[in-house]
């Protein structure tokens, strides 16, 4: 439907727009909006975008078929057998069709941000749920020995390469997770919730208690002295 300026709801429009009070918000915002900035904030061009983990020619055992979980409305963490198995779910060994929460999956809502204190950051702009994945951690998958374990281990290094994930930060009350889950011989890093956030709400995972950086959460976050330094715990 299209309406007429001389209708009434335009005649009531155009008298409230054209009030002084309005007319001068407006005249400040046509100057704070001379141009309009992309609030995205652009992936950095020396890392490089990658969706699937760089094997590296690293293998993993299978560890065999199973039966398909039983869910009814989502692979919740305290009902699939999926989950207590330390399993991703995949159409064949889900009964959801690993359209669930405990499926591998990339949510378009992550969004990089300048979290001001540590570099770039990740923040969500859809609610998430307990036990949601929202991301794999990608990068390249090197193996390493450790002197008291004869075994070999695999580790993601994200420095060069990774997926969004690789910009999650640190906190000491975080809310999400890196969980290491295999189906067959497919191994996958997952971030999952292990609390429930809103739209808005920056993602963060706990490094362990072993950080190679001065923690700069909200819960060890002092404020800048007068000599201009940071400080925060160790």
């Amino acid at each position: 439907m299209i309406y007429h300026t001389k209708t009434v709801k335009a005649v009531k429009f155009n008298k409230l727009r054209n009030s002084p009070e309005i007319k001068k918000e407006l005249e400040i915002l046509h100057t704070k909006r001379s141009t309009y900035s992309d609030p995205i904030v652009a992936w950095p061009a020396e890392i490089e975008r990658i969706t699937t983990c760089k094997r590296n020619g690293v293998k993993f055992p299978d560890i065999g078929s199973y039966d398909p979980c039983k869910c009814f409305g989502d692979c919740f963490w305290d009902t699939c057998t999926n989950v207590a198995s330390a399993s991703f779910c995949m159409p064949q060994y889900c009964k959801l069709g690993a359209i669930c929460s405990n499926a591998p999956r990339t949510l378009s809502s992550l969004k990089l941000f300048d979290t001001g204190r540590v570099g770039l950051g990740v923040y969500t702009t859809t609610d998430l749920d307990v036990g949601d994945a929202v991301k794999t951690n990608t990068g390249y998958t090197l193996l390493y020995n450790t002197r008291s374990v004869n075994n070999n281990y695999v580790y993601v290094d994200a420095l060069r390469c990774g997926s969004i994930t690789r910009f999650i930060s640190h906190s000491c009350e975080p809310n999400a997770t890196f969980l290491e889950q295999q189906t067959r011989s497919r191994v996958r890093v997952l971030v999952k919730m292990i609390k429930n956030v809103q739209a808005g709400a920056q993602i963060t995972v706990h490094y362990g208690n072993e950080r190679w950086f001065k923690c700069a959460c909200d819960l060890c976050w002092k404020e800048p002295s007068r000599t201009g330094e940071s400080s925060g715990d160790e």
